[in-house]
């Protein structure tokens, strides 16, 4: 059973968030963090997977997103950018551990909320019984150079306009059937994620979003910020071997290498074979829920 929440942040924001739920105390909590364009109610099916394994789920719409977008705009990050959409993150979690007997809280992050889940665990990594990170990426080639143009840009006065920064990802899948099938080999998934109004070219990021986004890695993506992730917290990894959002798996490899050198104890990867970006939409979901269950079994 879900049910659709609001809290008000320490900015402010009127944030919108989900649960998924059974009676008692569940074994651990699982707070998803979802990607960019999209919203927490995609995440029924692994949410309803996981409460049958004894789980408790809660999902918030980050700000621009989604129904907090009510409140921000769509796709603006709103009072304190992309550190108050990080704090956001952390104030679900105290909620949910408080709603759920103190139990374990594991995060879990896809594209988008990937990275926000990267930024989060360099902070408070140390308040979490495990991270998984879906779809993610641990470089974009120019970096530097497109956050100093967006930074431009938006000193420009351009913040507020779209920035239309997921047209790119489908070119290696052309001729396409649709301008976002590089999001699953599922068409039934893609044609929903398309209708979605909340989704897609119906909830583009503003440039100041993105440059705030970008803004993070360059910041993060360095060995004295990975460095303050805690040693003790696993770190389960999944990324679809075609995924355009990290050049085909190559730069979560590096990521999984370069958390692995920061002296992580505990970091498990599944690559998976022809999958995509949204493996929880794609034709191998089942294979992707059990590898993420036996994982929280195992960690929480």
């Amino acid at each position: 059973m879900t049910d659709l929440r609001t809290f008000t942040d320490a900015d402010g924001v009127e944030i919108s968030y989900r649960t998924w739920r059974a009676e008692g105390t569940p074994r651990a909590v699982v707070v998803i963090a979802h990607g960019a364009s999209e919203h927490s109610g995609r995440y029924g099916r692994l949410a309803e997977f996981l409460v049958g394994r004894g789980y408790a789920v809660y999902a918030l719409d980050h700000r621009g997103h989604g129904e907090t977008a009510k409140a921000t705009g769509v796709g603006k990050a709103g009072p304190r950018g992309w550190s108050g959409l990080v704090d956001d993150v952390e104030e679900l979690r105290a909620l949910a551990a408080a709603e759920n007997g103190r139990a374990p809280v594991v995060l879990f992050g896809h594209s988008m909320g990937s990275f926000v889940a990267q930024s989060y665990v360099q902070r408070y990594g140390d308040r979490l019984a495990g991270l998984v990170l879906s779809g993610s990426a641990g470089s974009i080639e120019g970096l530097e150079d497109a956050v100093g143009a967006l930074g431009a840009m938006v000193e420009q006065g351009a913040g507020d306009e779209p920035a239309g920064i997921l047209a790119g990802f489908n070119a290696g899948f052309e001729p396409a059937r649709t301008s976002y099938d590089w999001l699953s080999r599922d068409e039934a998934e893609v044609d929903k994620y398309i209708a979605d109004p909340m989704c897609g070219d119906d909830a583009p990021l503003t440039i100041g979003f993105v440059h705030e986004m970008m803004r993070s890695g360059l910041e993060g993506w360095i060995p004295e910020s990975e460095g303050r992730i805690p040693k003790d917290l696993p770190v389960l990894f999944i990324t679809g071997e075609l995924d355009p959002v990290s050049q085909g798996a190559v730069t979560v490899r590096e990521l999984e290498t370069r958390y692995r050198a920061a002296g992580i104890k505990d970091v498990t990867a599944h690559y998976y074979p022809g999958a995509r970006h949204e493996l929880l939409n794609e034709l191998n979901r089942d294979e992707v829920q059990d590898d993420v269950a036996a994982w929280l079994d195992r960690v929480a």
